[in-house]
């Protein structure tokens, strides 16, 4: 008799297909930082832009995993999320109203703060240094952090298990797209990501549910917010 609570396995082309295609896009993604004159030329915000187009990509990610599991059969609870959509809905209006009163913190810091421009001029151009910018990176942060999870822990680490790869491996397998998801630009970079997705990975196995990894990967996205306030004087 088959076991009922055993999955049915995701064909390994599909896993495959997005471990390499999504990291692939995202890189291309990437690209764009090193072009930066192309949204200029158009009158467009950079860093507003690049950070519309990301939560949309991320977006596509969930939608696209969400119709393989439904084609394979698969049900949301087994790839850890075995949320009602009230308890979603919840999780979602929690994180809202912590980066809402991160923002307005951080709001209030500067508008009663000496500004050192020096700094300003050589943070990261991926910090969000405006108000509106503030915004947008915290509607990319609430999509990232639930698509990133849910694609290279939730489903491709429950996908390679279910094709009998040893789970600890698994991890490793699922962490490395993850790494390159994010367009990297330097071996700190590389490490930073390494190590979380294994972390991560870790994590999922042992709670086998996604909603701490999830929290604790807003938490992380967020705290990037954090980094304009070095050019406080």
């Amino acid at each position: 008799m088959q076991n009922s609570e055993t999955p049915k396995t995701i064909p390994l082309s599909q896993t495959v297909a997005i471990l390499i295609g999504f990291p692939v896009t995202a890189t291309l993604i990437s690209l764009l930082l090193l072009n930066q004159s192309l949204f200029t030329k158009l009158g467009l915000d950079f860093f507003n832009t690049f950070w519309v187009i990301i939560t949309v990509w991320y977006i596509i990610q969930i939608t696209i995993v969400s119709k393989v599991l439904t084609l394979s059969g698969w049900k949301l609870s087994e790839i850890g999320l075995p949320f009602s959509k009230k308890k979603m809905i919840y999780m979602i209006i929690s994180y809202m109203f912590f980066a809402i009163g991160l923002l307005i913190f951080i709001e209030i810091v500067l508008a009663n703060s000496t500004i050192d421009a020096k700094k300003l001029s050589s943070i990261s151009s991926l910090t969000p240094k405006t108000t509106t910018a503030r915004v947008i990176f915290i509607m990319m942060g609430l999509v990232a952090g639930l698509a990133e999870e849910i694609v290279y822990r939730g489903f491709a680490i429950k996908a390679l298990v279910s094709k009998k790869i040893n789970k600890w491996l698994a991890v490793i397998i699922a962490t490395i797209p993850f790494v390159f998801q994010h367009g990297l630009k330097s071996i700190d970079q590389f490490w930073w990501f390494l190590s979380w997705g294994i972390v991560f990975g870790i994590l999922f196995l042992q709670i086998k549910k996604l909603a701490l990894n999830i929290i604790i990967h807003w938490l992380i996205i967020l705290s990037a917010m954090v980094a304009i306030l070095q050019i406080v004087k």
